[in-house]
């Protein structure tokens, strides 16, 4: 018996939502494992506003000039001291108010020695809604400490914050992203609960510290950084912006399969000039328009990495060398 052949209206509407699936069905590719995130999120994406206004860098010194009686003296790097002064008087409140005005939450990192000398700055931070990260007392490496002179440095960082803002980190961020072998395992000590010092994976994922304690890592990542793109590189806010979308739609894309998230690294004195914030803005307020972007504050991924969606979080050991 032959097949009954089908109106032609049946058939233009079979071929158009053919056309109309998404990729995964025709590759094949498994359905999503969600969700993700919370209200079933499709991406989340992490905005930090990095505070280290006179934080202690040692590039605020510098020698005397080679081959006079001044070269082994050292001497304030004035406009080193004034470009970081900037990210504290003009910056850090411009980024704030850019947030305000999109109605974004992110997470601020604070040097020890950047509260101390602008503790309203940092409560300021937070009465907006903005997480408060931990940073050790300096913006100065850490990767070599003894594992006592670590635990101090962080933790003297840590009280700098408690002491202006009541509240006690639950993540950190050490100076270029360089902890050492025993920071984690202090961290946990200490009482937080994540680290950003990670560029693995485009996920949050969960590291043993303490033996077997959980401890999470939500990544920070350096090629969107404003600082190593502007200061470093010296390339061009169209670039800037172009990069900032590009990485947004690969991670958009794949996050219908996967947990994803997007760091957007920002420094109050880099981020925080007239000439880039428009394009940082632009690129929040386009990414803010796609469906099922979720914007968080740090915390807020580690606490749902840990908690509700802790059964799709990985769980590593940290890279070593051989």
């Amino acid at each position: 018996m032959a097949s009954p052949r089908l109106p032609r209206r049946a058939l233009v509407g079979a071929a158009t939502t053919l056309l109309a699936a998404p990729a995964l069905a025709q590759t094949g590719r498994p359905p999503p494992r969600g969700p993700f995130w919370p209200g079933g999120a499709r991406l989340a994406v992490g905005v930090c506003m990095m505070f280290e206004a006179d934080g202690g860098q040692p590039a605020m010194w510098q020698p005397g000039p080679p081959g006079t009686p001044q070269a082994a003296q050292r001497f304030p790097n004035l406009p080193m001291i004034q470009q970081r002064t900037y990210g504290a008087k003009e910056g850090m409140p411009r980024l704030l108010d850019m947030m305000d005005a999109l109605r974004l939450r992110g997470s601020s990192f604070m040097i020890g020695e950047s509260i101390r000398r602008y503790p309203e700055l940092a409560r300021d931070i937070v009465a907006r809604g903005h997480e408060s990260g931990g940073r050790a007392i300096r913006h100065a490496p850490q990767f070599f400490m003894p594992k006592d002179q670590e635990r101090e440095f962080l933790r003297e960082g840590f009280e700098a914050l408690r002491s202006a803002t009541g509240l006690w980190p639950k993540g950190f961020n050490a100076q270029g992203l360089q902890g050492s072998v025993n920071t984690n395992d202090l961290l946990q000590e200490l009482g937080l609960t994540y680290s950003i010092d990670d560029r693995s994976r485009d996920e949050p994922w969960i590291q043993k510290v303490n033996g077997d304690r959980d401890f999470c890592l939500v990544p920070y990542m350096g090629h969107v950084n404003d600082l190593n793109f502007f200061q470093n590189q010296q390339r061009s806010l169209a670039d800037y912006e172009q990069m900032l979308r590009q990485e947004f739609e690969v991670l958009y894309e794949e996050a219908l399969t996967r947990r994803r998230m997007m760091s957007v690294p920002l420094h109050d004195f880099v981020a925080g000039r007239p000439a880039v914030v428009p394009s940082i803005r632009r690129f929040l307020a386009w990414a803010a328009g796609h469906p099922g972007v979720w914007f968080a504050r740090r915390d807020e991924i580690a606490d749902w990495a840990l908690g509700p969606g802790r059964a799709l979080t990985p769980v590593d050991a940290p890279v070593l060398p051989g």
